[in-house]
């Protein structure tokens, strides 16, 4: 037994930047193990199936927290919390789990590049939906600049569709709404000066458990027959280690020292990423309408990130910001000790 300190040396922004840079992978992974199910699972196309991806995902996840920290100081913290924050951690589980139940589900409808597109909204609706709840003033170009990309990902709903939204768009954009919710309730629970391996472990568990249950009893148990074929636990523990667990670290770490408004703004850019990665992955060339439609959330993702804030607003948020992460830095919160 030894323990391993870990320090993370990224500022905020760039936790924020980076972990919704990782979730944008997310649809263009999981489209890609779909494609490649029979080769991937020995033949066995079910094995790779949206439901088994997100029960072994999430399940994976929890153990990896589980075991690169100490499981009795987990059980331990977790057993001492009082029950309205196990039921909100359970609340955030589920949810967390309905927002990967409409993303694998959408993807069967639509394409890598719509699903990344679309997830975008998600923290813009973070952002706006947080302050609102916080009682934070937003500046004029925020404002403006969300409101750019809100037409652009209604542009890429409407245009590909010819005036109608299919399911699988109509699933991405419920599950930007689930984010904004989930997110919310992560920063109270990281505002109650929780864990992040406490948090982590009960987020994929409790999800993966509440997923399994409700697909049982609406599909039947048979529904996991091919849960133990070919590679899947294989592919999981690495799908989960870098997309889920990194990603989710990150976005908990950072949203203790910003506000959402900020990191609304930071998690913009990351879409290009998850774009990239479709075009050399999937070959997801974007079309011309969606081109138009990326532009246009280019745009307000330049309002919002370089657009000169009234008097007072960013100010405001600056001071909150800086106040935040002397807080966690006098605590000791900036250093990572988990033990193998």
């Amino acid at each position: 037994m030894f323990r391993l300190s870990i320090e993370f040396m990224l500022s905020p922004q760039l936790e924020v930047l980076f972990s919704r840079s990782l979730a944008s992978l997310r649809p263009v992974i999981v489209s890609f193990l779909i494609v490649h199910a029979m080769s991937l699972s020995g033949g066995l196309d079910q094995a790779l199936s949206p439901c088994n991806v997100l029960l072994v995902g999430n399940f994976c996840a929890a153990m990896l927290v589980l075991t690169l920290f100490k499981p009795a100081s987990i059980l331990r913290e977790i057993s001492e919390l009082p029950w309205s924050i196990k039921g909100l951690m359970l609340l955030d589980g589920a949810l967390t789990a309905l927002i990967s139940a409409l993303i694998f589900t959408g993807l069967e409808y639509t394409t890598a590049s719509n699903a990344i597109l679309i997830g975008r909204m998600a923290p813009v609706l973070y952002a706006l939906i947080g302050a609102l709840a916080l009682g934070t003033v937003l500046a004029r170009p925020v404002w403006i600049g969300n409101g750019f990309i809100i037409v652009g990902v209604l542009m890429i709903v409407l245009f590909s569709t010819g005036g109608n939204v299919n399911k699988g768009d109509a699933m991405m954009i419920a599950s930007t709404f689930v984010f904004s919710i989930v997110s919310i309730i992560g920063k109270k629970l990281v505002a109650r000066k929780i864990s992040m391996p406490v948090l982590l472990f009960a987020r994929n568990l409790s999800g993966s458990v509440i997923f399994f249950f409700v697909a049982i009893y609406l599909f039947g148990v048979h529904h996991f027959a091919d849960v133990f074929a070919g590679s899947l636990w294989m592919v999981m523990v690495v799908y989960a280690g870098l997309i889920i667990v990194v990603s989710q670290w990150l976005w908990y770490k950072a949203s203790a020292e910003l506000s959402s408004v900020s990191m609304g703004r930071w998690a913009s850019p990351a879409p290009l990423v998850g774009l990239t990665f479709a075009y050399f992955v999937n070959n997801n060339i974007p079309d011309s309408k969606q081109l138009i439609a990326g532009v246009v959330i280019l745009v307000g993702i330049a309002i919002t990130t370089f657009g000169k804030p009234a008097p007072g607003t960013q100010v405001a948020e600056d001071k909150r910001e800086t106040s935040s992460k002397a807080d966690l830095l006098m605590q000791g919160d900036n250093v990572v000790s988990p033990s193998v």
